[in-house]
This record gives C-alpha cells, structure tokens and sequence, in this order.
C-alpha cells in the first residue's frame, strides 16, 4: 500500500512553464517500486493542455480525466519509447561495418 503522505514531490521555476517542465523531468526519474503510486496521473495532468494553459478549475478530473485517458496516454508515451528504441538500434547496427578476413601474419608462420 503506497500513502502519497510518505513523500512528496516539489519543484520550482521562474515561471509556470520551467516548474511544469522541471515536474515532468522529475516524475520521470522518480522511482518507487512494488507499489501503485499516482506518479502516471501527475503525469497526465501535466500534459493536458487545460493545466499547461492555466485554463482549468477545480473540476479538472471530472471534466479532463477518466482511467481509460490515462491509459490510452501511458500507451502513446510506451509506443514513442519503442520506436526510439528501434531507431537507435538501427542507426547503431547500420554504423557497423563487417570487415573481410585478411591473411594473417600468424596463419603464414605455419
């Protein structure tokens, strides 16, 4: 059972932008393990357009939120990750470069 009473999670900027950057940058490098946390919320929230822009109320979860838009948004963010991922390989195994065997001086010697 995780409490969000145990910790908490404060950042500072010069403005509204840099602390919701800072926020994102730190929910990402945050680890808690063996327990559901509400870091995947935080993160929806500081993503939606509505909080980003200020242009919310105190209704936010019952007019922005439901357990599927969290979902669908932990999908986009898993499918950006594995197409990262594929290109990296890629570019790396195309840097590769496959040298033909040469005569060597040990071979010779024999």
């Amino acid at each position: 059972y995780y409490d969000p009473m145990l910790a908490k999670l404060v950042v500072h900027g010069k403005n509204r932008a840099e602390a919701i950057q800072k926020m994102k940058e730190a929910i990402a490098a945050y680890e808690v393990e063996g327990v559901a946390t509400t870091l995947p919320f935080g993160q929806f929230v500081l993503e939606h357009s509505a909080f980003v822009s200020a242009d919310f109320d105190t209704h936010f979860v019952q007019h922005y939120y439901s357990p599927e838009k969290l979902i669908e948004s932990q999908k986009d963010e898993a499918e950006a990750a594995a197409l990262l991922a594929l290109r990296l390989h890629l570019e790396h195994k195309r840097q590769l470069k496959v040298t033909e065997a040469t005569d060597s001086n040990w071979t010779s010697r024999v």
